[in-house]
């Protein structure tokens, strides 16, 4: 597909989103859905409105004002699954994990407090200072455990965050409002690279889609939509922004 997009005035806008939607949905019945998802997305992009846009895409668009645009490949749909489920247990498996360690910490810490008072002392008088005997083995199991809920810390962090982004992902996706953590299912994900024009120059860039294909407790499938979830630069001055 190449589709053309003409600038759009501030005074423009109001009315051609109404026919944009109008346009997208007739496009979803004659034209491949990546086809329609695209111009839905460069359609509310020219038109400046970020939430239609934001409404289909995870991801802003890296470039400049698009003049035109046509999809060079479409990828193989692949197929993946629902990862928060998955990602529940690991966050109920790494808090778990940081509550042992704090208790351990915290053990270590009341059966040590002069010991650790002591090293505490050395330190701020000489923060290079060696310590030695019993007081060094303290010291190095003390520094043990901190690293280690250090890094508990962090494993459940990044955890949450993975959570939350695949929340987020499938609530874009659906069609009404559902909660999603105890959906199952799995994703459809598909690449297009995508060339466009802009102020008179070729840019490619590669498109990620995805769509949530769930289903309730009761097996009943939720309504869902194609979305973006990625837009990469690939030719190279793009790529060195």
């Amino acid at each position: 597909m190449n589709a053309s997009l003409g600038a759009a005035g501030p005074g423009f806008r109001a009315a051609f989103l109404g026919i944009a939607i109008v346009a997208a949905l007739a496009a979803g019945c004659s034209s491949p859905p990546e086809e329609a998802l695209l111009s839905q997305f460069f359609r509310a992009i020219a038109a400046e409105d970020r939430v239609s846009a934001g409404g289909i895409s995870m991801a802003g668009f890296p470039g400049g004002p698009v003049e035109s645009w046509e999809i060079l490949e479409s990828g193989m749909v692949t197929e993946g699954p629902y990862r928060v489920p998955e990602l529940r247990q690991e966050e109920t498996d790494a808090e778990a994990a940081r509550d042992e360690q704090f208790k351990i910490f915290y053990d270590f810490r009341q059966g040590n407090r002069d010991a650790l008072a002591r090293i505490t002392d050395r330190l701020e008088g000489d923060p290079d200072a060696a310590i030695g005997g019993r007081l060094g083995e303290i010291a190095t199991e003390w520094n043990a455990h901190a690293a280690e809920r250090r890094r508990l810390v962090s494993s459940l962090s990044e955890v949450q965050m993975a959570l939350e982004e695949e929340r987020r992902r499938a609530q874009r996706s659906l069609l009404r409002e559902a909660p999603v953590d105890y959906l199952s299912g799995n994703i459809s994900e598909q690449e297009l690279l995508v060339r466009t024009v802009e102020n008179g120059a070729a840019r490619d860039y590669r498109f990620t889609l995805i769509r949530y294909n769930l289903q309730n407790q009761h097996g009943a499938d939720i309504p869902a939509r194609w979305i973006i979830a990625a837009i990469e630069p690939t030719t190279e001055e793009e790529s060195s922004r």
